[in-house]
């Protein structure tokens, strides 16, 4: 399942989530500058409106909040993990911990056809899938793309053009080799979006969680 945080209003269940993520180990993985560091701190001090919408215009969120500390989430350890690939055992040790698990990277430079990345990505998902596959008890697992606010055509699409900018992103051969890598649609969620400002931050964050109960 692939989702673009545009034209977006769903009440999040807030006890729903509390039951689902309460306490979770969360494990966030991508290779440097994707934004793990960004969004592990968002997670440990930040919060989520109780409903949103945003647009290309972006809207006032709900002004109630939820704070997410309030969910107690073991995720500090990823602050520490590099993006190098020597750090390759460090991101297996907090995958195989993991009730969770995030995988960042740049959705602008794939959408970009960057070769570089594209290998990068191939070869995270080599390792990813095979832990995931290896594991008795499977977390979710979330490729989270971020940076597309770097994406013209994502700025400028508008509200009932946003499935086929979705479908679009889904349909890139990389998209599709690294999600079959990760289990499969069903297995591997996809998520896309931007960390530019606070409000995208909570944006994507609000759209992983209501997936992670639904």
């Amino acid at each position: 399942m692939v989702t673009a945080l545009a034209g977006t209003t769903i009440a999040v269940k807030w006890d729903d989530i509390v039951v689902a993520l309460n306490g979770k180990r969360l494990a966030v993985l991508g290779a440097r500058g994707v934004g793990k560091t960004h969004l592990v701190k968002f997670l440990i001090s930040g919060s989520i409106p109780a409903e949103y919408k945003q647009t290309v215009a972006p809207e006032k969120a709900s002004a109630r909040r939820f704070l997410l500390n309030e969910l107690d989430l073991k995720v500090k350890e990823s602050l520490d993990v590099s993006g190098d690939k020597a750090a390759y055992g460090e991101w297996k040790e907090l995958h195989d911990k993991a009730d969770i698990v995030f995988y960042l990277l740049r959705a602008d430079r794939l959408i970009a056809g960057d070769r570089d990345v594209e290998a990068r990505v191939r070869d995270d998902l080599r390792h990813i899938g095979g832990w995931l596959e290896n594991r008795k008890s499977r977390p979710h697992f979330f490729i989270i793309g971020t940076h597309c606010d770097f994406d013209a055509e994502f700025l400028s699409t508008s509200v009932g053009s946003i499935g086929d900018y979705v479908d679009k992103f889904r349909k890139l051969p990389i998209v599709m080799d690294i999600v079959l890598r990760g289990g499969g649609a069903k297995q591997a969620k996809v998520v896309l979006g931007s960390m530019k400002t606070v409000q995208g931050t909570e944006a994507l964050v609000y759209e992983i969680f209501r997936q992670v109960i639904s």
